[in-house]
């Protein structure tokens, strides 16, 4: 018997007289019946109280299917399998309810496409949902209505007040953004809670038991009416926040004043809701609610207020565009450029230095390293003209950086050095809020690489070290993604390739776990080039050639020099000569066109040993080892002085120039006071046995 709830008082009765004619009768009666609609007073619930008291009664609550049951009713439904992407899209949508399966199927998979679209397309984490524009098929939508239809004039107006809300709402804020007083509210959520259309979800909180019938009570209401809801709720949620931090409903507020059509009120809103999702490190939501904003300041009139407000937004955008599009991205060079054009009208010296902040840091990546003086200039004149003093010395990590890139590894290393030991936590947090990085880690990370250069490997790997676990201590993830690949590149430097390898392959997983595109791709030549290093055959070449050119498509050209040195270096193990010297010209080439000279001295050290493999004039291969030692002695690179002394002492060895080749060996062997147990140092101590 279907629909027992619709049977009456007679019905009951003599439905109740056949089951106790005969008690040991071979007898089965199923009968289905909607609890919601079965009222207190109903006959149906004394027969079921007599039958619960003889034990002649099985009750069955048919529960939502769940992913599974679903895709096997749609498949039945549409007579044939249906692929995942589409069951999960229909078990999404329909939440496992029989009904609304069956009729999406029947209505088309087209359909069903339109409503993952609108939902897609209006609805985002951060943000409470709102509803979908695109209809129910017809008996679903009749299904829903007849349910609402049966509700009292006050649990219908509180059923649509609730939807405005969202899928979850409390009494405290129906109460306070409703007409209603307390006691009236409560008779009217009683109803609907007892009607199955909402359900309790944790204390004081409710969402309903369905999101079709929010739908379907959202779309009863007048554009008009609306409007005035959404307003009173955003006011109410203001009220809730008189005495709070306001952050972690920011989001809603933000959303209902959008709908309410109050865009102006909207906006510092969707800005409160960034801070607050930017600081759990959800970038992308933290971007999406930014992006919000000005899509509703673009309805407000020309004003100066305007554009303060869209420099503000631009200026929280950049940070956040860095770490999840990349430091050389479209989206970061758009967002400083309008934020530059902005603040030249609306701005003030603080906003125009977190400006000339993220210029630096987009030149570095860019390997314009000249542009990244002029820009240090520029601030110091900001903060003499603001505060009377320089730039905290933290500020400068990317002029820092790019003297390390143009080849002056003391001076570099001084100021890491002057930034590590004088920093400010309390700066630092302003910074990193302002960034999106902190720059104490970064500091430490950047650091290593100079120490290394400088002849001191032990010493780098702690700094390295120490940034790595500085980042952990922190939970930053795109600080930890950071400090992975700066800490995997050290170790390539160090030449232990299987622990580069090992290395390159966790920063490589951490920068592609933390959306940390432009560290990814660097991880990515890393674990190329160790894999090449280990089988250096064609395929492995290959796969490192895209890999840098993967890196460059990002705009970043910084490290290029040292990128075609490893390409060099796996050519020569591969016994591709020609083809190394040829990634050995172009990492030449960026260097002179962007002045990026640290690399130089590796670089024309392995134009040696290419040379020396092609069986190339002997003064030739003397001449390239020569003018690494050149420049890394005038760089005070010490680290790579000693692999070319080392390279100059094994061809004077083989040209029975034993004398000349311990005694320059032995000159810049004896410098180093740590590090013995690394293979660079290790090579050199045997090839001095050997002399």
């Amino acid at each position: 018997i279907d629909d027992l709830q619709w049977c009456d008082q007679e019905t009951i009765e003599w439905l109740h007289f056949l089951l106790r004619f005969d008690p040991h009768a071979r007898l089965l009666v199923v009968g289905t019946a909607r609890a919601e609609e079965v009222p207190p007073q109903h006959p149906l619930r004394a027969l079921l109280l007599s039958l619960r008291s003889t034990a002649h009664v099985t009750e069955l609550a048919l529960e939502p299917l769940d992913a599974a049951e679903t895709a096997e009713l749609a498949a039945h439904v549409a007579g044939r399998e249906l692929e995942m992407e589409s069951t999960m899209r229909l078990y999404h949508e329909t939440e496992g309810n029989p009904l609304f399966v069956v009729e999406t199927i029947r209505a088309g998979f087209e359909h069903l496409e339109l409503m993952a679209q609108s939902a897609e397309a209006g609805n985002h984490p951060s943000v409470p949902a709102t509803p979908h524009s695109v209809k129910l098929p017809p008996k679903v939508q009749a299904a829903i209505a007849g349910r609402l239809a049966q509700l009292s004039a006050p649990a219908r107006e509180l059923a649509e007040l609730a939807a405005a809300i969202g899928r979850a709402f409390t009494l405290d804020l129906l109460i306070g953004a409703g007409q209603a007083d307390e006691d009236r509210a409560v008779y009217a959520l009683d109803e609907l809670w007892q009607k199955r259309i909402v359900r309790e979800h944790g204390a004081n909180s409710y969402d309903f038991t369905h999101d079709k019938l929010r739908e379907t009570a959202y779309a009863a209401i007048s554009a008009p009416q609306r409007r005035l809801l959404h307003r009173r709720i955003a006011q109410a949620l203001e009220r809730t926040t008189a005495t709070g931090d306001p952050a972690p409903i920011s989001g809603q507020i933000a959303s209902q004043y959008e709908q309410a059509g109050m865009a102006a009120q909207a906006i510092p809103y969707y800005q409160h809701a960034a801070v607050a999702a930017q600081r759990l490190y959800a970038n992308e939501d933290a971007v999406n609610l930014l992006s919000r904003g000005l899509a509703l300041l673009e309805q407000l009139p020309p004003s100066t207020q305007r554009d303060v407000q869209e420099l503000s937004l631009q200026l929280a955008l950049a940070p956040l565009y860095r770490m999840i599009k990349g430091w050389t991205s479209r989206e970061v060079e758009g967002v400083l450029a309008r934020a530059m054009a902005l603040c030249d009208t609306v701005g003030d010296d603080i906003q125009r230095a977190q400006i000339c902040y993220g210029l630096q840091s987009l030149y570095v990546v860019q390997a314009k390293l000249e542009k990244v003086q002029l820009v240090s200039a520029d601030l110091h004149q900001l903060y003499q003209r603001t505060h009377g003093t320089s730039p905290p010395l933290v500020a400068e990590i990317m002029l820092t950086g790019s003297r390390l890139h143009l080849g002056q590894l003391t001076d570099a290393s001084a100021e890491f050095e002057q930034m590590i030991a004088t920093h400010d936590p309390t700066q630092m947090q302003r910074l990193v809020e302002e960034q999106g990085w902190n720059y104490a880690v970064h500091a430490r990370a950047w650091h290593a690489h100079a120490l290394w250069l400088l002849g001191y490997p032990q010493a780098a790997l702690r700094r390295g070290q120490d940034a790595m676990r500085m980042a952990h201590e922190l939970a930053q993830p795109f600080n930890q993604a950071l400090a992975a690949a700066y800490l995997a590149l050290l170790q390539e430097l160090c030449s232990d390739n299987a622990t580069a390898r090992l290395y390159a392959e966790q920063a490589l997983a951490l920068t592609t776990e933390y959306k940390a595109p432009y560290y990814r791709e660097c991880s990515a030549i890393l674990v190329r080039a160790a894999q090449a290093c280990a089988h250096p055959d064609a395929p492995s070449i290959a796969a490192l050639r895209e890999a840098i050119a993967a890196f460059t498509a990002t705009g970043a050209r910084v490290r290029l020099p040292y990128y075609f040195g490893l390409l060099a270096q796996v050519c020569r193990r591969a016994e591709r000569a020609a083809e190394g010297l040829a990634a050995i010209d172009a990492g030449m080439a960026e260097s002179r066109a962007n002045n990026e000279r640290w690399w130089d001295a590796e670089l024309h050290r392995l134009r040696g040993e290419l040379l020396l493999a092609g069986r190339a004039d002997a003064h030739e291969v003397e001449a390239a080892y020569r003018r690494s030692i050149e420049i890394a002695h005038t760089q005070h690179a010490r680290g790579l002085g000693l692999r070319a002394a080392t390279s100059l002492a094994r061809l004077w060895h083989a040209q029975q120039r034993t004398a000349d080749a311990r005694h320059m060996l032995s000159a810049a062997y004896s410098w180093f006071s740590e590090g013995f147990d690394t293979p660079d140092l290790q090579a050199a101590q045997a090839l001095l046995a050997q002399l």
